[in-house]
């Protein structure tokens, strides 16, 4: 009895140890995950100095002293944390508590680990992540944010250079344009008749009509487009200037009537002449669920249909 008293003691203390082990490598599993918050039991780590906890603003962050070693430097913030020549704050679960924005915080350790910025798609929010990479004094990533905002600076600057407008069609097969709302310019697409052209060149004269945002629609009638000035002051003068000229004006919501040579073209034809003739860039779509299931896309085109139409009306 003795003797099974003692081998039991000795068992005891093998399958202790291993409980800790088997929690520490679950765990581990879980934050080779990017951007994963983990358990705030802090008594799982005891075992392992290597690893150390921040809480971020709420957030809950664990990795490995090597991974903020190996890429910061010395004097910089989070090194002198982990190497205690700070003074930071606990939590209650004796985790470093850092009073920043925790969701940015997930992309500062993930560029630790793959030695690069990696962002998810549609990333608009580098201002903030530049801000948090400031405060943590990490130069590289702080070079690659600016490198990234130059690079989307200049894609600004470009869409500059053109105008954007929305083009809503018909989802169905016939792909028929519903509506088109952008610079009145747009309807020069449309084969217009000589009345049409005649009233393009009249306004055009007092006020260019990139600058005249209208919204065009086309389901009234299959060789009219039916157009209202989104501003006021220009429906007012717009549909006057349509009335001088005959053309067919709708009283009680300021649209005119251009008449075109033929049918109104579909959606797949009007987006080929964007895109193969003036460089045209789909730079979103989706899908609207009403009755009718539209196709809502947004469109830029560049300064050369800008030129390409300034020659024409020369």
């Amino acid at each position: 009895m003795p003797a099974e008293k003692k081998e039991e003691k000795e068992k005891k203390p093998h399958t202790s140890c291993y409980s800790p082990s088997l929690s520490y490598v679950n765990i581990y599993r879980m934050t080779a995950t990017q951007c994963l918050s983990i358990s705030p039991n802090r008594n799982i780590f005891n075992g392992n100095n290597d690893i150390i906890t921040f809480n971020i603003g709420g957030h809950i962050y664990s990795t490995r002293h090597s991974t903020i070693n190996e890429n910061l430097d010395s004097k910089s913030y989070l090194s002198l944390i982990i190497k205690n020549q700070t003074k930071i704050q606990l939590d209650n679960n004796g985790h470093y508590y850092i009073d920043r924005d925790g969701k940015y915080f997930c992309y500062i350790l993930n560029y630790f680990r793959e030695k690069k910025l990696i962002l998810p798609e549609n990333f608009n929010e580098l201002k903030q992540l530049f801000s948090e990479a400031k405060f943590y004094q990490i130069d590289g990533l702080i070079n690659e944010i600016e490198n990234h905002l130059n690079k989307t600076n200049e894609i600004s600057k470009e869409y500059h250079h053109g105008f954007q407008f929305t083009l809503i069609s018909n989802f169905e097969k016939t792909g028929k344009i519903l509506k088109l709302i952008g610079p009145l310019k747009l309807i020069t697409f449309f084969h217009i008749k000589l009345i049409g052209e005649k009233f393009l060149n009249i306004i055009s004269s007092f006020k260019n009509p990139k600058h005249i945002l209208c919204q065009l629609s086309f389901s009234f009638d299959e060789s009219l487009i039916a157009c209202q000035p989104i501003d006021q002051l220009q429906r007012f003068v717009l549909t006057k200037q349509a009335r001088k000229m005959n053309l067919i004006v709708s009283y009680c919501d300021d649209y005119f009537y251009i008449p075109t040579e033929r049918n109104i073209m579909s959606r797949h034809e009007f987006t080929q002449i964007l895109l193969q003739m003036h460089n045209g860039k789909l730079l979103d779509s989706n899908i609207k669920h009403d009755d009718s299931q539209s196709l809502v896309e947004h469109w830029f085109l560049p300064t050369e249909f800008d030129d390409a139409f300034e020659c024409k009306q020369k």
